[in-house]
């Protein structure tokens, strides 16, 4: 598998490049079949409102302008003191084009009341995993960076075929109590980081034509401790586990520290690098989200 770390390059017309296995009518209506609670989904709206993301309402359901149709659900509130409580919600988006199945990833935060948390949650989400979802389904993206694969199969270049997978990688919220070390990291961390610490856990998946929602999150604490998660589609994925391990265990001590990330990975056949439409790696955007505020350290 030949490798291109594609920073920066924006994706070339999309939508009537996916492969046609993955092609549905946009006409075609999808809607997640969960029960929505209308108060979180009031949530969501408020918060996609403040976020200046347009969503209007189709029955229970939002719909965003370019396709995504989002419902929320309550997994668990706790209170943990009087003014501290710790929230778990789930986002459910579907799109008629390009993940019919839909997709589904929980949303855990804290904060001084359960509304608030639960709002704090829905924010981290709409500035992370929306941001991915939304360039997923884009011309040409403007907020993530893109690693492409060419997975074309003996019978693909045959037929004359050229098959990539495309990983999108969202926004990572990173969080750090002590100040980072003078002597900077052998690779300091960036968007792709991640994913490609862990990348041989999804080589089965790679080789696929799945569009898959990824959750990537690895925590250490003061005295080393680590905690990982990952999950493909909302469920768990433990492959990856020991990847993120051993790369947690090469970070410069900086105290309690935790790094997430939500990636996409869809199949194309249109590389990124075709018909020039490239943005100078001067212009990227960093994508990475220093701030204590920006989610719980809980996966």
């Amino acid at each position: 598998m030949s490798l291109t770390h594609s920073f920066s390059k924006v994706f070339n017309t999309v939508k009537d490049k996916l492969l046609p296995a993955q092609a549905i009518s946009q006409q075609q209506a999808v809607s997640p079949s969960i029960e929505t609670d209308p108060v979180l989904m009031q949530m969501v709206f408020e918060v996609l409102t403040a976020e200046n993301i347009k969503a209007t309402w189709q029955g229970s359901y939002l719909r965003l302008a370019d396709g995504l149709v989002l419902a929320a659900e309550r997994v668990e509130a706790v209170t943990l003191a009087e003014d501290r409580f710790r929230t778990c919600t789930r986002i459910h988006v579907s799109h008629a084009d390009y993940f019919p199945q839909g997709l589904s990833e929980y949303q855990h935060a804290m904060g001084t009341s359960e509304v608030l948390a639960m709002t704090e949650g829905f924010r981290t989400w709409a500035r992370m995993d929306l941001l991915a979802l939304l360039d997923a389904t884009r011309e040409l993206p403007k907020d993530c960076t893109v690693i492409e694969m060419n997975v074309a199969s003996e019978t693909d270049v045959a037929a004359g075929k050229a098959v990539y997978r495309q990983v999108i990688l969202g926004p990572v919220a990173h969080l750090a109590t002590l100040p980072a070390p003078k002597r900077k990291e052998e690779h300091p961390f960036c968007p792709c980081c991640l994913f490609t610490e862990s990348m041989p856990a999804f080589h089965d998946l790679l080789q696929t034509r799945q569009f898959l929602g990824v959750r990537l999150f690895v925590s250490r604490d003061n005295e080393g401790k680590l905690a990982v998660d990952c999950r493909v589609n909302g469920e768990d994925f433990p492959a990856a586990t020991e990847h993120l391990q051993h790369y947690a265990e090469k970070w410069p001590q900086r105290g309690l520290e935790f790094r997430k990330q939500y990636v996409v990975i869809r199949s194309s056949e249109r590389s990124v690098n075709a018909g020039g439409a490239i943005h100078s790696a001067d212009n990227a955007v960093d994508n990475v989200i220093d701030s204590a505020n920006a989610s719980s350290p809980k996966a």
